[in-house]
């Protein structure tokens, strides 16, 4: 068994650079099952609704009405909607909106603190699921699904939205591991000057430092504005359009739908991350200041099943990572040439098999809503006909730098939600070696049956290890692109593999 209660962070290629929280890492739980696999390119949408059933209305009886927040913390319960018109924040159990959850112009909800901001520091916040739909109104900001990326230094509160989530001048928008049954669409705002020019800092104000979330400054005086969406599964299509702010990202998405980013502008030069990204649809990008590139420190492409434009054309191949990261003195080597996005069509499939074993635990922790937080660091093997190699787990690193690093949820039910990250050194294909990484994740019912998706998240010519970019080849699999599906039970799954280098 093991805990998501870490003194390190979780390791991430993209974890280099902080925008207010944004960035952090992660791990595995006590099972022995492996972690990826492939199929066709059909995204599916991992449920992560709590298996607890929560008090309604955090009382008892039949669900409120609707509940206004007009400040302060939502208590656990099921309501048939809720209006956030205040500063609010979702910190422990289970919530469950039947109906639409709208976050009025002005107003801030904060579901990705762990527990009341000024009072304590629990390991995930509130397990949030909307049935309906989520609106967000000008000037208004949603943190929504918690991570390793942003405020759980190591557990995933695997939050929802049935429906469709729609931000009309919203000041920001910041998505993390969560499922969308339906659209995602972020059109105009982004929070005006001060997150265009990235530097919220209120001049001769005393300078305040590491100040996360927005929800402890308000005013935004201090905290530097961004809209981002990482390791969510978007059943419908993801569009952002005429968003004006410090910085964008949009990283590890499985969209189901089409993606359009179009009309963007960003204060930082190295600020239109899109990366890394699987589209069932088409995927649209243009007119964006900057145009998109690769993130900081090395990424992988964004694979796409029907038509790349603009931008995020199938022919476009800027460095990887982007010059701005090194113009900017981030120590960064220089990137490689590697196609922004790549087709489904180009990339080859394979079967083949992970097995684990299990080599550290950490103890695992109950949140109030009666789920199990647990981490397990495992070595593995990858074998078959696609990606081939080990990973072996280095206790002198971070987790997640080394080996494999598994992230679980396990609910009331004995079903499991789960993220694990994979380093593989070394490992080959398609007669080339070198470093590759690997994002999975999946679910385990509770009969031991694991499914799930994977992403090749490797990229550029360096990994980041303990914090320093490190250049593990020349070349190799740095360019190495791909997705797949994973099935099974146990400690080896077999995999469906979608792979192919992706240079120029």
């Amino acid at each position: 068994m093991s805990t998501l209660r870490l003194l390190s962070p979780f390791r991430s290629d993209d974890l280099t650079k902080d925008r207010g929280g944004e960035k952090r890492a992660a791990s595995r739980f006590p099972r022995k099952a492996a972690v990826f696999a492939t199929s066709a390119l059909l995204v599916s949408v991992f449920a992560s609704a709590a298996s607890a059933t929560p008090l309604p209305g955090g009382q008892g009886g039949s669900p409120s009405q609707v509940y206004n927040c007009t400040g302060g913390n939502v208590p656990p319960g099921t309501y048939n909607s809720v209006v956030i018109s205040g500063v609010c924040f979702m910190p422990a159990g289970n919530i469950v909106v039947r109906g639409n959850l709208d976050v009025s112009a002005g107003a801030l909800l904060d579901a990705v603190t762990p527990g009341d901001p000024t009072t304590g520091t629990p390991v995930v916040p509130a397990t949030v699921v909307i049935e309906g739909n989520v609106f967000v109104g000008d000037g208004g900001v949603l943190l929504f699904g918690c991570s390793p990326n942003i405020s759980c230094p190591a557990g995933i509160s695997y939050d929802s939205i049935r429906g469709n989530l729609i931000a009309t001048g919203a000041q920001g928008v910041v998505l993390h591991s969560a499922a969308i049954g339906g659209n995602v669409s972020i059109s105009g705002g982004g929070g005006g000057a001060a997150a265009e020019t990235c530097n919220a800092q209120t001049q001769g104000a005393p300078l305040i430092t590491n100040l996360e979330p927005w929800s402890e400054d308000t005013n935004l005086l201090y905290t530097p504005v961004y809209t981002d969406a990482e390791d969510d599964t978007i059943g419908g299509s993801l569009t952002i359009n005429g968003l004006t702010s410090c910085w964008l990202g949009s990283l590890r998405n499985q969209v189901g739908g089409n993606a359009t980013f179009t009309s963007n502008t960003m204060g930082d030069p190295d600020a239109m991350e899109i990366d890394e990204n699987v589209v069932n649809g088409n995927m649209n990008c243009s007119s964006n200041s900057p145009a998109v590139q690769f993130g900081d420190s090395g990424s992988a492409p964004n694979i796409v099943g029907g038509s790349g434009t603009g931008e995020c054309g199938f022919n476009v191949v800027p460095l990887n990572p982007a010059p701005e990261a090194t113009a900017q003195g981030q120590g960064f080597p220089t990137g490689i040439p590697e196609h922004i996005t790549v087709s489904t069509g180009s990339l080859r499939t394979y079967q083949g098999t992970f097995s684990d074993t299990n080599v550290a635990s950490l103890p695992p922790v109950t949140t109030e809503a009666g789920d199990s937080i647990i981490v397990q660091l495992d070595n593995f093997v990858l074998s078959g006909a696609g990606l081939t190699g080990s990973g072996t787990y280095d206790s002198s690193q971070p987790p997640g730098a080394s080996g494999e690093a598994f992230a679980a949820t396990q609910y009331p039910n004995g079903s499991i939600s789960f993220t694990a990250y994979i380093t593989c050194i070394p490992c080959s294909f398609d007669g080339q070696s070198g470093a590759a990484t690997v994002r999975a994740y999946g679910t385990v019912s509770a009969n031991g049956i694991e499914t799930g998706t994977f992403l090749v998240t490797s990229g550029g010519p360096f990994l980041i290890v303990n914090g320093t970019p490190t250049t593990i080849s020349a070349g190799g699999l740095a360019t190495l692109a791909g997705y797949g599906t994973f099935f099974g039970s146990g400690s080896t799954v077999r995999l469906v593999e979608h792979l192919a280098i992706a240079g120029p």
